[in-house]
């Protein structure tokens, strides 16, 4: 080969690697970086995460019809441009932001653009096609590996947002920060805290000598902590928190689906909550949120601290009212009930549950309603935990039999926000949000139920700017959740 020829091809081989470079600037373009040349150049950066994905590509959503979920209106055919993960302005559609420089605009004109959804009870770890419907995980390993499919399928549903409320650590949070695993952003407490013989407490490895990242033990799929006294309570709790926690929930009553406490039960004392939220609130967590049926044990809880109480399908009015007053926040888990209470999902809880089943079912919807009129701030949740997850958004079908669809989409948005501490940043659009959006063919404050119906009424996906699902001419996909 002649040195013209040589010259000429380290030529097309240098214009190649520029291509490449030139393509990986692009979040649709861009491609993990599988392969490094050798000898390695002394400025490549080997602490950096190669799976971090370029900013995306500033984008424009042109006469589309904006759902103020706070005011419960349609602003319509507005123009929202979003940059760098975030809304970056919201105004009147003009024909010529169409065809404005430096943006991507997509016509959405017909579309409504709702907030991402919230569901801020959630067992993400907790995954599908374990043994005979069992809770439990096979391994460690297995359940990381499991998760992904379930936080991808969360987010193909709209859940842009979720907070996970017993087994999940900060590394998922991260992974989903960073894109190595498509799916929302998660808030979480690392394992549930619970008192020996509590919910929390499967009653496994008993006579085995107590260990664990607590100083009390961990219960046998590691989504719970058992404790006991306000030393062991503290020291667990700043473990905890140590590990990233964003909150921390604890078994404050009895459960469904533990066997043996009784509904009704009050678990921890007034003084072990108390220490529990004081290490919360001095190590900058968020709150504290309690498993909690009832109204006696719920407010042992308020009293110690806690800022909201999940489930509370039993608490009476004058817990209500304590709870609009303390500024109590509360997450009814409706869809799970629903579900555990008839096949196939009945074969997941021990029959000597499905009597504690029956009392909690209309209960829920009675304390819905009475929440709601007493001024309660409500969030949604389901607590739909392994095969149960793919009925995430049949929460909303439950919820508006009691309340206006105008005030069910609150709880999965701005009221939701509230429970994270996140005001102004999700469940909303707003300039200066995170740009966490749906595109919907019909009106959710008309019929919210349309959330239940992805496939006919979802047209669109943002989560952090870049696009993870469309059925929309001109919105590309950037991140697959194939």
């Amino acid at each position: 080969m002649s040195t013209a020829n040589i010259t000429s091809a380290l030529g097309y081989f240098e214009l190649i690697d520029q291509d490449a470079s030139q393509k990986s600037s692009s979040p649709y373009d861009w491609e993990p970086e599988h392969w490094v040349q050798y000898p390695v150049p002394e400025s490549y950066d080997i602490l950096a995460r190669p799976w971090i994905r370029p900013e995306q590509l500033p984008m424009s959503f042109v006469g589309v019809n904006i759902v103020d979920v706070e005011n419960s209106l349609i602003l319509k055919s507005m123009t929202v441009k979003i940059k760098a993960g975030k809304i970056e302005s919201i105004s009147k559609s003009l024909k010529e932001h169409m065809q404005e420089p430096g943006w991507e605009s997509v016509n959405a004109e017909g579309l409504y653009l709702s907030p991402g959804l919230i569901d801020v009870h959630t067992h993400i770890t907790i995954t599908p096609g374990t043994p005979n419907g069992q809770m439990r995980p096979r391994s460690d390993t297995e359940t990381a590996l499991a998760t992904q499919y379930v936080l991808k399928g969360m987010l193909w549903r709209g859940f842009t947002t979720v907070r996970d409320v017993g087994g999940a650590n900060r590394h998922y949070k991260n992974a989903t920060e960073q894109w190595l695993i498509p799916g929302p952003r998660i808030f979480q407490g690392g394992p549930l805290m619970s008192q020996s013989g509590g919910h929390g407490d499967d009653g496994v490895d008993l006579d085995k000598p107590i260990t664990g990242c607590c100083s009390g033990g961990v219960g046998g799929d590691g989504s719970s902590c058992i404790v006991d006294g306000v030393d062991e309570c503290t020291r667990a709790a700043r473990k905890i928190m140590m590990n990233g926690a964003d909150h921390i929930k604890i078994c404050s009553s009895g459960g469904v689906a533990s066997p043996t406490d009784k509904l009704d039960s009050e678990q921890f004392t007034v003084a072990e909550i108390k220490a529990i939220c004081d290490v919360v609130r001095m190590m900058k967590g968020t709150l504290v949120t309690a498993h909690c049926f009832t109204g006696p044990a719920a407010r042992n809880a308020i009293e110690a601290g806690i800022g909201g109480i999940e489930h509370g399908h039993l608490l009476d009015d004058d817990t209500l009212k304590l709870m609009a007053k303390k500024g109590v926040h509360l997450t009814p888990t409706l869809i799970v009930q629903e579900l555990l209470a008839r096949p196939p999902y009945q074969a997941m809880i021990p029959p000597q549950s499905r009597e504690k089943l029956k009392l909690v079912i209309d209960g829920g919807y009675k304390v819905l309603k009475r929440a709601h009129e007493l001024g309660v701030n409500i969030a949604y949740g389901t607590d739909c935990f392994g095969p149960m997850q793919p009925n995430q958004l049949a929460e909303f079908e439950l919820r508006k039999k009691v309340l206006p669809s105008r005030d069910v989409i609150k709880h999965a948005t701005v009221n939701a926000a509230k429970v994270l501490n996140m005001q102004g940043k999700i469940g909303i659009i707003r300039e200066g949000a995170f740009a966490d959006l749906l595109l919907l063919s019909a009106n959710p404050l008309e019929d919210v139920g349309i959330f239940n119906d992805p496939h006919k009424y979802v047209k669109g996906i943002v989560k952090d700017g870049r696009v993870v699902r469309s059925e929309l001419k001109g919105l590309r996909v950037e991140v697959s959740l194939m």
